[in-house]
């Protein structure tokens, strides 16, 4: 096609050309529309928030602290995680553990002491009852000198 031939055709003049109509109403009411839920959402929120500090504070008042609170240690009980503050002044001035005194293979070195010389002395575990603790070398040779009761074998 030669270019004099384009420019005598009627639909030449609209080949790559878009209408310039934007409709303002829809684009208004999109803008109306999207500025009165922001608000609406706004003002859900609002409530949401003020309803849940509300029931807070009231909670907060409901569940006041006991009076022996105070007089608790705030120390958990034993056994403690290692490293743990092992005193009430630890945990007051948020000091950091001591490694010299509180080193895990130090606690580890004293708690097999402490189990063996339980194996290994003679103590008592419950006074009021009379029941007490002999060395496992001395239950097990009363162990084999004695041997274990057993049920009588019935004909």
């Amino acid at each position: 096609m030669k270019p004099n031939e384009h420019s005598n055709n009627k639909d030449s003049s609209e080949i790559g050309h878009q209408p310039n109509e934007v409709h303002l109403g829809g684009v208004t009411w999109f803008i109306v529309s999207l500025t009165i839920a922001v608000v609406f959402i706004a003002w859900l929120m609002t409530a949401m928030i003020n309803t849940l500090e509300g029931r807070e504070k009231k909670a907060e008042i409901a569940s006041k602290p006991s009076p022996f609170a105070a007089e608790r240690s705030k120390l958990p009980p034993e056994p403690r995680l290692q490293l743990a503050p092992d005193s009430d002044e630890q945990i007051k001035e948020k000091k950091p553990p001591d490694l010299k005194t509180q080193a895990p293979m130090q606690e580890m070195k004293e708690l097999t002491d402490e189990w063996t010389g339980e194996l290994k002395h003679y103590g008592w575990v419950d006074e009021k009852s009379g029941i007490v603790r002999i060395p496992i070398d001395d239950a097990k040779r009363l162990l084999l000198q004695r041997g274990l009761p057993t049920r009588p074998v019935k004909k």
